[in-house]
């Protein structure tokens, strides 16, 4: 049974099996899924449980419920959409305080050529490298696949009692009086890349929204580097401008 953690509620462990064998093409586009009561026989589950599991696929917009005769999957891929609307330079640089982080991996690695030329830094240069899923509020289904690459000298960042909710940057300011002096945001798109494709649940060849962020700090040294992969459909980024009123005085006039 696929899912994020062994630890997961029944319900969401049968929510993402689903949705995995709807990805993979095992209940095609159009199709009906088993009846609730076969599903109850194969997950091993009671009813309020099964119902709680497609409830949450019926949100995603991938099946229509249809209890007796077996819900009708409705697309393959999940509509989850995050809606990232701007208005600070604070909220410019990182995502919404309902996000929640998913660990991959974590490592020390140093840059290659093509890392390098990804984040604007020297070949060789060392980096602390952390991967990690992207979900909001309660959604089984990722926004987006994060990878924070920290000066080596910050990776006790993890050991901070909010590692999982509020932005790495902020943790660095927090236990390493760093100062963001300034940030660099590139978007472009691309392809999902192939190690990405499974943890992001989508398919080969899915274009991506890519937002890269650089932090540098006080001593004008890039202390974060972030890249985002966003699968299309479920990313969305507004923000406004508002000009700035100023007070103005009338000169005098001359006599």
């Amino acid at each position: 049974m696929v899912g994020r953690m062994k630890s997961l509620p029944l319900h969401l462990q049968i929510s993402n099996d689903i949705r995995q064998k709807i990805l993979d093409g095992i209940y095609p586009l159009g199709t009906r899924l088993p009846t609730e009561e076969e599903l109850c026989i194969t997950y091993k589950a009671s009813r309020p449980t099964l119902r709680q599991a497609l409830t949450t696929l019926s949100q995603e917009g991938l099946i229509m419920r249809r209890p007796r005769t077996g819900s009708t999957v409705l697309a393959t891929q999940p509509q989850t959409v995050l809606s990232h609307s701007v208005h600070t330079v604070n909220e410019l640089l990182d995502y919404p305080g309902t996000m929640v982080r998913e660990i991959l991996d974590m490592s020390y690695i140093k840059a290659d050529q093509a890392l390098a030329d990804q984040i604007h830094c020297p070949v060789h240069m060392g980096w602390f490298r952390i991967v990690s899923l992207r979900f909001q509020n309660q959604s089984t289904v990722p926004l987006c696949l994060t990878t924070y690459y920290i000066l080596p000298k910050y990776a006790g960042v993890v050991k901070h009692k909010k590692h999982l909710t509020i932005p790495i940057s902020e943790q660095i300011v927090e236990m390493f009086d760093e100062v963001i002096q300034r940030a660099k945001v590139e978007i472009y798109s691309e392809q999902v890349p192939k190690e990405y494709i499974k943890p992001l649940l989508v398919k080969e060849h899915t274009s991506a929204l890519v937002v890269m962020r650089s932090y540098i700090g006080i001593d004008q040294e890039v202390f974060q580097v972030t890249t985002s992969h966003h699968p299309d459909e479920r990313y969305r980024y507004s923000f406004e401008l508002i000009r700035e009123q100023k007070n103005i005085t009338a000169r005098p006039k001359k006599s």
